[in-house]
């Protein structure tokens, strides 16, 4: 009797005390929303990212939902304090007045449907949220996750000169990608392997300034001042086209998107970020959306 009393005291300690059901812990918590998206009439929240799963709730006017997130065409949402899952089709993406401005100035154009914006809050700042934006169902919706990224450590230029530590400000396309490792599985960005004999050059003498440069002898005869494209930080990157189309001397040169040090790092003008994002926008950029980058501070985008 009294091992059956032990038994029974036991088996009440587990149950009170075991974890909770993993399937529970499983699902995208509500808690966790991070911008709201607006649904039409008769839009359905289902049970999972597919047609035929168990409908959780129909709605019947046109309305603003709570998401977590966006997959390719389905939203998680959170709705009546559940996690479901709703189409993108039909659905817009609620944004901010500075968000508005982006597209309006930024996204005019109908050819380009791919936006990463890079802002800092001041021109000083050396610190940047990068955000991306692309064009899916005729309108605009976040994409990727919010970045952390550094720049410059004199911060951003208005007006850029070579030397000055500063990345530019302005709205720009992309170049070449490249790295020296070899193109990541999935990336249709043209992308080209770095090596020893690779440089970008930031001479103003020279009239190779701000170009890529593939130069088998001795580079410190030819330029005054290089760049080694098989630097470390450039295992992964993407040129961006500043100063390009008319290449004008002293304005600046080889800015590029690349790998950084560390959250607490900074560039010589560049724009950096962790490694696995460099990796996550280069697979995300694709030439037929015509991307574009904006580099610059909160009220600069407000001027735009």
């Amino acid at each position: 009797m009294k091992s059956l009393t032990v038994l029974l005291i036991t088996s009440l300690l587990f149950s009170l005390f075991a974890a909770p059901d993993s399937s529970a812990q499983e699902q995208p918590s509500c808690a966790k929303t991070s911008f709201q998206i607006v649904v039409p009439a008769k839009h359905t929240i289902k049970a999972a990212r597919e047609n035929r799963s168990k409908t959780l709730k129909m709605l019947s006017g046109k309305q603003k939902i709570s998401a977590v997130s966006r997959n390719n065409n389905w939203y998680t949402v959170c709705i009546s304090g559940k996690t479901g899952y709703t189409e993108a089709a039909g659905t817009s993406e609620v944004f901010n007045s500075k968000q508005l401005k982006l597209f309006s100035k930024i996204g005019r154009k109908k050819e380009v449907h791919q936006i990463l914006a890079v802002t800092g809050s001041k021109a000083a700042s050396v610190k940047v949220n990068m955000e991306a934006y692309e064009k899916v169902y005729g309108s605009w919706r976040r994409s990727l996750k919010v970045m952390k990224g550094v720049i410059g450590y004199n911060g951003f230029a208005g007006s850029k000169k070579e030397g000055d530590g500063k990345t530019p400000m302005g709205t720009f396309s992309f170049g070449t990608a490249f790295g020296s490792s070899a193109k990541p599985a999935g990336v249709t960005w043209p992308y080209k392997k770095t090596g020893a004999n690779d440089y970008w050059i930031d001479d103003t003498s020279s009239k190779d300034y701000n170009k890529w440069i593939h130069y088998k002898g001795n580079p410190q005869k030819r330029w005054h001042s290089f760049e080694r494209m098989n630097h470390p930080l450039y295992k992964y990157g993407i040129s961006i086209n500043y100063n390009t189309n008319p290449i004008i001397k002293g304005k600046g040169s080889a800015v590029f998107l690349h790998v950084w040090k560390g959250e607490n790092s900074r560039t010589a003008g560049c724009t950096a970020t962790a490694e696995n994002n460099v990796r996550s926008i280069l697979n995300w950029l694709e030439p037929k959306q015509n991307p574009r980058i904006f580099l610059g501070t909160t009220d600069y985008l407000e001027k735009l």
